[in-house]
């Protein structure tokens, strides 16, 4: 008799399934792939947003002066070319950084004498007072004016190679500091010719213009940023600082403003700050304010790190609006 033949049975090792089986393999993988992805990124069906830490340690306060140490050769080559372009062409040259706030302090000391019958207002000559408050306030207004339109002017620059952005508004605020400096000098004959003695607090003025930087480069950062989008703001800007000035003491001494509404007045970071650099700098530091310096040190400080942490949100689209 002739044998049966029969087929033996092929056996399956890992790699050889059918495509069945194969089919049904991946697809249970895929299944259980996404059940994964849901479940780490929903909670109780609902999404949950997330940032990695990397983006918050970037836009955390350490990051804003790390940035801002590690790129102070650049600040500095930036500020210097704005200075220098600034006065480029001008006979007079840095000197307007003192005849542009004394020509404006003497329309002031007119309306200190002849209108609201002034002559010293707090034990301080009028043009000295006018003077010095008109210095504290440039430094301010042009310090916001030009953070405002930092990124706008270098467009060309911000094209072409990267680098933290947020150098152009510190930039632009350090620049301005340099004027107030140089205005300085022209403080020093006045208070020659009105025999004025610089009080010993003076040198408290210092950690103010720290608290002034703080409040105006926050606020040049916010602005620097909305101005990329919408050129619009730059108008506004301009209404703003306008308003801005008659609302802090350097047309007037605070005394002239209403007892029942000092309290509000102080609110105004600028205007605490413009009265006490006075009071620190010519009255030994009589009748400061504390409780309103330190909310301006403290508004000041948020104004700074909020400003940081919009700015480096809105860095990655810069590039849309240029």
């Amino acid at each position: 008799m002739t044998p049966r033949m029969t087929a033996a049975p092929v056996p399956t090792t890992p790699g050889t399934e059918t495509s069945s089986e194969s089919a049904a393999s991946r697809l249970s993988v895929t299944n259980a792939a996404a059940a994964d992805v849901a479940g780490a990124f929903t909670t109780g069906g609902l999404p949950v947003v997330t940032r990695s830490a990397n983006d918050r340690k970037k836009h955390s306060p350490a990051a804003a002066i790390i940035n801002l140490v590690a790129h102070r050769e650049l600040i500095k080559n930036l500020v210097l070319r704005d200075v220098k372009a600034r006065y480029k062409q001008s006979a007079l040259g840095i000197s307007w950084a003192v005849l542009n706030p004394l020509l404006f302090s003497i329309i002031q000391t007119l309306i200190l004498i002849y209108v609201l019958k002034q002559n010293n207002p707090g034990g301080i000559p009028a043009p000295v007072f006018a003077y010095f408050g008109t210095l504290v306030w440039n430094l301010f207004s042009t310090g916001l004016s030009g953070a405002s339109e930092s990124l706008v002017s270098n467009l060309n620059l911000i094209t072409k190679i990267y680098f933290p952005r947020e150098v152009f508004p510190f930039a632009a605020v350090a620049g301005k500091l340099v004027d107030f400096l140089f205005g300085l000098a022209g403080l020093l004959p006045l208070m020659l010719i009105f025999h004025v003695v610089p009080s010993v607090t003076i040198v408290a003025v210092a950690p103010l213009l720290v608290i002034q930087i703080l409040f105006t480069t926050g606020l040049g950062l916010l602005f620097a940023c909305a101005n990329l989008f919408y050129r619009d703001v730059r108008h506004l800007i301009g209404l703003m600082i306008t308003l801005w000035f008659y609302t802090i003491p350097v047309l007037y001494p605070l005394e002239k403003v209403p007892a029942h509404l000092r309290g509000w007045y102080l609110l105004n970071p600028m205007a605490i700050l413009v009265d006490t650099g006075r009071r620190l700098a010519f009255q030994n530091g009589q009748g400061i304010h504390w409780p309103y310096l330190g909310l301006a040190a403290a508004v000041s400080l948020v104004a700074f790190f909020a400003g940081y942490a919009v700015f480096k949100t809105r860095e990655p689209r810069f590039a849309e609006a240029v």
